[in-house]
């Protein structure tokens, strides 16, 4: 996107170290302190002590700053010092590593993690959450050079993509349920500003934002549960008559065991993969 410029070609300085990079850090405090609801134009630039218009000049509207923030997500995989950018000890271990590195910036961002999942990507076969390009292409190139077909090589990346989107959007929604923040929602406030410097923005579905946003008391509710039995179940709203399996294995259901299912399912699909490896 090009920047406003000057009445001689000069960019002008919408605001004193303003930048795109403070702005997407700023908007990702924001999501992680408050929900992806939080993240208006207006808290952004509040944050950062401009005027809403300032944002403008950097990106086109939320969704695009959206987009930056999920970029910069993606990307702490290159700060990672065990993931690596090619495999060096063959294709299992760098598959395992990758896996770990993206599970540790889903948990580090749980409130984040829906808009990796659902932001539209730049192409529909980009798939979440490895969904940089310069990621797509590392394991592409990495498993070719391990001797994978084209064919197995797609075959991986698919499989790879799939199972940690389903898992991880199902522990990161565990980790925001134990957690909750008050932008927890689709729907937002307006913004004072629209992107055109007109009337205020509607308010609009956020695409990513959990969905539907929880009630003051259904916060509550989960903020004072104190077993797994409450957290199953804060509100007192499953009818134990109807559902008696259900509250029978309460316990098991809303029992912690992120860390050892994931370690058994990445370890069946690394098998699966090899399956179809040595075929």
């Amino acid at each position: 996107m090009a920047r406003a410029r000057g009445e001689r070609g000069r960019p002008r300085r919408p605001g004193r170290g303003l930048s795109l990079d403070r702005i997407v850090t700023a908007t990702l405090e924001l999501v992680d302190e408050q929900g992806i609801g939080a993240a208006t134009m207006r808290a952004v630039s509040s944050r950062l002590g401009v005027r809403s218009m300032s944002l403008y000049r950097y990106v086109q509207d939320r969704d695009e700053l959206f987009d930056a923030v999920v970029e910069r997500i993606v990307n702490e995989l290159a700060d990672d010092p065990d993931v690596q950018l090619r495999p060096v000890d063959g294709w299992r271990p760098y598959l395992t590593g990758m896996a770990h590195g993206v599970r540790r910036y889903a948990r580090a961002h749980p409130h984040a993690f829906p808009l990796v999942a659902t932001r539209p990507p730049t192409a529909p076969w980009v798939n979440p959450p490895l969904r940089s390009l310069r990621w797509v292409e590392a394991m592409l190139t990495g498993l070719a050079a391990e001797g994978f077909s084209d064919e197995q090589a797609l075959f991986t990346y698919r499989t790879f993509n799939s199972f940690l989107l389903g898992y991880l959007l199902l522990e990161t929604s565990a980790m925001a349920l134990r957690d909750p923040k008050p932008g927890d929602g689709s729907f937002t406030g307006t913004d004072t500003v629209s992107n055109d410097g007109g009337e205020p923005a509607a308010t609009n579905p956020v695409i990513g934002g959990l969905s539907p946003a929880r009630s003051a008391g259904q916060r509550e509710a989960i903020e004072d549960a104190d077993s797994a039995r409450d957290l199953l179940d804060p509100m007192d709203a499953i009818d134990a008559r109807r559902f008696p399996t259900v509250h029978r294995l309460a316990a098991g259901l809303a029992e912690d065991r992120w860390d050892g299912e994931f370690e058994t399912a990445l370890a069946d699909m690394l098998d699966r993969i090899a399956a179809i490896v040595g075929r």
